[in-house]
């Protein structure tokens, strides 16, 4: 007979564990920071090489019943004990980084390799600096270049930070040092050291020559240059700078908008996002995830683009941000609730997404700060949307939301309505001329801007501004297939799209 009894391992493991947990035929005890672990040795050595090593190689601690752990949190070695005891790594999101740390002091390989990719998947503004940090500690080479791919690919945002200012100076110069910082200009770096240097100017400003080595003079401006030269410690130090005539990487990139408002086309089972040069008059494609359905686009003032859809058939709650430097979407935290085509917007640093949902009024907002969603108020009136083909034309419309001022407004066939972030609550505003089916919107200098992309050519906008509370057409009519509302530059475009065949022309009027 050869028979195995697959659930013998996890029952011997359960077992082990209730006699932890009675302290029955416990050997040694584990002593953490003024709590006891009743443990067994067998277990211990089993699990981590560190005990073994104790409690074979003719240690001291081979015989004593009590040992002092020293290094180790007691959450932590709680943690690391469960798994040991039953196979599962459970951890609080604030005790990673403990726990990784007490893993590798005990060579508990499986749970150091979870933390540390735990860390990596969950990099954010608030703590991305803070693992840098960690993991230059550690001499973990992996879990560094995660953190500083991250904070190079945001470093503007990431410089704002109060942890940036505890940076070490051979930290700070690696990053300053690095072609792919994604800066429009030079001067954001600069600013970024003297900054670092002003939180403790009397130990830092002696290391002014060194971080100029850093700074690459043919790309500052003269303005800036005064400004550093005005902190120069004495009067006998000259300042030298890098004479790179390499560009980072965020002052090479082509200034590239994104067609607003689900402007999409499929090349078998992916989508695309068409994209627009201002200053070459070209188009351009971008690709989005793998079998990714109807969706929705953010863009935030630092260029930071975040992306809600559905994968496949099923809904699913996929987020998405896009990396510059990679030329890809990477998944964020996944939302709430289930959305199909919603109304997604930046507001003064977090992401809201209305809409969509089976009930067509819930709304949700993210923070990216910390990868974290929360549920806001819903609207009081459905948003009807439906991006693929209903055999009731009332529901093959589309939402979509702007923000302005302190407000996030969408906009439907049912008209607009106003969620008040201050006063946490929704209004309608007065009734459009005519609530468009299929709107595109955005806000310029104040107002709302709108056109019904359905409506029959030619096309008219509406105008909106809060102060007076009243939608306004515009005195000029439009001609073509398809509109598009762009501001740029201090003005604003319509770009109008005329079919020919199956391609797409873009001309900016």
């Amino acid at each position: 007979m050869n028979v195995q009894n697959k659930l013998y391992p996890k029952e011997v493991l359960s077992g082990l564990n209730e006699l932890r947990r009675q302290a029955e035929l416990t050997d040694v005890v584990l002593e953490v920071e003024g709590r006891s672990f009743p443990c067994h040795r067998a277990v211990l050595a089993s699990c981590s090489p560190y005990f073994r090593s104790m409690f074979t190689s003719g240690y001291a601690e081979a015989n004593q019943e009590t040992i002092n752990i020293k290094d180790v949190s007691k959450v932590a070695m709680a943690t690391i004990l469960d798994y040991a005891y039953t196979g599962c790594l459970k951890t609080k999101p604030d005790q990673v980084q403990a726990v990784m740390s007490a893993a590798r002091l005990l060579q508990v390989d499986f749970v150091c390799r979870q933390a540390a990719e735990y860390m990596k998947n969950h990099l954010d503004l608030s703590n991305c600096t803070d693992v840098l940090m960690y993991a230059d500690m550690l001499a973990d080479l992996k879990l560094q270049e995660a953190s500083v791919s991250f904070i190079t690919s945001r470093f503007n945002q990431v410089a704002l930070r109060p942890s940036f200012l505890q940076l070490s100076l051979p930290l700070l110069q690696s990053l300053l040092n690095r072609d792919d910082l994604m800066t429009n200009i030079e001067d954001d770096i600069v600013q970024a050291a003297l900054r670092w240097i002003d939180f403790n100017q009397e130990e830092r400003l002696q290391h002014l020559p060194a971080l100029c080595k850093s700074f690459r003079q043919s790309f500052i401006s003269s303005d800036q240059l005064v400004a550093v030269e005005s902190k120069c410690p004495s009067a006998g130090v000259k300042l030298v700078y890098s004479d790179s005539k390499t560009q980072r990487l965020g002052h090479t990139r082509a200034e590239m908008l994104i067609i607003p408002d689900n402007y999409f086309f499929e090349t078998g089972n992916y989508r695309n996002a068409i994209c627009y040069d201002p200053l070459k008059g070209k188009t351009h494609v971008m690709n989005m995830p793998d079998r990714l359905g109807p969706l929705s686009i953010a863009v935030t003032p630092d260029d930071d683009l975040y992306l809600a859809g559905q994968i496949g058939k099923m809904k699913e709650k996929a987020f998405f941000q896009f990396n510059h430097q990679k030329n890809a979407w990477e998944s964020r935290r996944d939302l709430i609730s289930p959305r199909l085509s919603c109304g997604l917007v930046h507001l003064k640093g977090y992401i809201y997404a209305i809409g969509g949902d089976n009930t067509n009024r819930a709304a949700e907002r993210y923070d990216p700060s910390h990868d974290v969603w929360e549920t806001i108020p819903s609207i009081p009136y459905p948003m009807p949307v439906q991006p693929i083909f209903h055999p009731d034309p009332e529901w093959s419309s589309v939402l979509r939301a702007v923000s302005l001022d302190d407000s996030v407004y969408v906009i439907s066939s049912k008209g607009c309505y106003c969620f008040s972030t201050t006063e946490n609550k929704w209004n309608k505003t007065a009734d459009m001329l005519k609530p468009p089916r299929h709107p595109q919107a955005i806000t310029y200098q104040g107002r709302i801007y709108c056109v019904d992309r359905k409506s029959p050519s030619p096309y008219y906008v509406q105008v909106y501004d809060p102060k007076d509370n009243v939608w306004k057409r515009t005195d000029t009519d439009f001609p073509g297939d398809d509109l598009i509302l762009m501001p740029h530059g201090g003005s604003l475009y319509l770009l109008t799209l005329h079919k020919k065949g199956k391609k797409d022309v873009v001309n900016s009027l």
